[in-house]
């Protein structure tokens, strides 16, 4: 599934290289047709207003919301671990499924960074990918609830995300989850149990490997 790659590099470090690769990105989205026309609608407003950005203000603003504090963090364990011992062996445990799937993992990388995991859920079959996703849905829903907070349109790549994990969420306990200081979210193990309504990806096509190789990154799957 290919729009998740299109999501991946949303979520990465502005790059030029991103903007100049907008269009082709915007029509892998109208093509999968994974989205509802409300959500693409907004993903779409988002990536014109982001291409349309001076490349040096997007960058700044990045770096702003995410690599400074921890609110918005892109690392999904960071939000239900931690600093705790819990952290390496998920972290160990992530990377055997991404070894698995044939996704090289840069030494310099951590397997819970969210754009590497949807990398990882692109090359997923479906039922894999819905039974990952739905997983992480809870903690990238808090993070879109952070951002929206923010006023930071960061938060439509989020609500696409947790769109297409089937997950009906508990709006009350994702603005609980948002109050609360780091790490007080449960395991996504927890989580999964407690609020997943798993709907299947209606229409959506077999994974494999998606041939996106013309898209910003493809060769570098971990986008950093």
């Amino acid at each position: 599934m290919r729009s998740f790659r299109v999501l991946s590099r949303l979520l990465t470090y502005p790059q030029a290289e991103l903007f100049d690769h907008m269009d082709e990105m915007k029509a892998v989205l109208a093509e999968e047709g994974l989205l509802s026309p409300r959500k693409l609608k907004g993903l779409l407003a988002f990536m014109d207003e982001l291409q349309a950005t001076d490349l040096m203000d997007a960058q700044e603003a990045y770096v702003d919301l995410f690599d400074r504090g921890r609110a918005h963090c892109l690392h999904l364990f960071e939000h239900v671990h931690g600093e705790s011992r819990f952290r390496g062996k998920a972290m160990i445990d992530l990377s055997e499924r991404y070894r698995e799937k044939g996704l090289k993992v840069e030494a310099s990388e951590l397997p819970d960074y969210l754009p590497l995991f949807l990398e990882f859920i692109s090359i997923c079959e479906v039922n894999e990918a819905q039974e990952f996703l739905s997983q992480a849905a809870p903690v990238i829903a808090t993070i879109g609830e952070k951002l929206k907070r923010r006023n930071s349109e960061y938060h439509n790549v989020m609500a696409v995300i947790v769109a297409l994990s089937g997950v009906k969420m508990d709006k009350a306990a994702i603005r609980k989850a948002a109050d609360a200081a780091l790490p007080d979210i449960k395991t996504l193990e927890e989580l999964d149990q407690d609020w997943i309504e798993p709907e299947a990806f209606n229409g959506a096509p077999d994974c494999g490997t998606c041939g996106t190789d013309a898209l910003p990154g493809a060769q570098n799957p971990g986008g950093m």
